[in-house]
């Protein structure tokens, strides 16, 4: 099972849900490009989306025998996640999206969804620089850094995992970083009713079973955008939590884990 995160966590985002999952099956869960300790290159075109499903291509061929893994992603690591498994369904049985949604669906929500669109109006303020440049002149005024010592002062995140943020978000070369995935995707964020080009350049059908964990309280992508998915997706299954935000596996591993469990078990099938 290879577990990608999204933005501005780091891979031990899913370390306390993977706690209540079964034991015989190898967790993948890397920090990806940008992110902590792992590369950062500095031109813009090394954040691609064709740069970062090859990092998941060579993830599973690396670490599964067989080529194919259970996917799975949240935010950031769920639409590409959705990207990966629409291109390469042979190295997928399984994905997983947790708060996460289709780049299709959201390229779509970003252009012709007001509400989707204000709840998005962070991603240009991140491209631009400026909201990067208010963090320089305030480094408390950093909503990001603000969120994870909220979470370890509510008790989602323990001492030790919250150093590690601490370290992965320690200079603004990381920022960069991380902030450069959203500077290189090729999402349009200009209101209009033509959509970009890549949208037309394949079918983005995804054939492998998939579960959508949704927490209900999510402000992150609207209710619209989840239930837009439902075309991209020839199997889909839906776990609704209610009163749960956007981090899932941050404010309710456990029933994640249940989710996916189940998901996984049916059938019992095994991969």
């Amino acid at each position: 099972m290879l577990c990608l995160h999204g933005f501005p966590d780091i891979w031990s985002i899913w370390s306390r849900m993977i706690t209540h999952l079964p034991k015989d099956r190898l967790y993948v869960m890397p920090d990806q490009r940008g992110y902590h300790r792992s590369d950062k290159p500095k031109e813009l075109c090394d954040y691609a989306p064709k740069i970062l499903l090859e990092d998941i291509r060579q993830l599973i061929v690396t670490n599964s025998p067989g080529g194919k893994v259970v996917l799975a992603g949240h935010d950031w690591g769920g639409v590409i996640a959705s990207w990966f498994a629409a291109i390469y369904p042979e190295h997928v049985s399984h994905l997983i999206l947790i708060n996460a949604v289709h780049p299709v669906t959201l390229q779509m929500a970003l252009l012709a969804d007001r509400d989707q669109r204000a709840a998005s109006a962070y991603m240009p303020a991140l491209i631009s620089g400026a909201l990067e440049a208010d963090w320089l002149k305030d480094p408390t005024s950093n909503p990001f850094k603000n969120w994870y010592r909220e979470a370890q002062a509510d008790g989602r995140m323990g001492s030790v995992e919250a150093a590690l943020y601490e370290a992965a978000w320690s200079d603004n070369d990381r920022w960069r970083a991380a902030i450069d995935w959203y500077r290189a995707s090729p999402f349009d964020l200009a209101a209009g009713p033509e959509m970009p080009s890549w949208i037309h350049e394949r079918d983005w059908t995804i054939r492998a079973p998939t579960l959508l964990i949704w927490g209900e309280a999510d402000t992150v992508f609207t209710a619209n955008t989840r239930d837009s998915l439902a075309t991209y997706f020839a199997q889909l299954s839906v776990t609704r939590l209610p009163g749960i935000g956007h981090n899932p596996l941050r404010d309710d591993p456990v029933s994640v884990a249940k989710a996916i469990h189940t998901f996984l078990d049916q059938g019992n099938q095994h991969v």
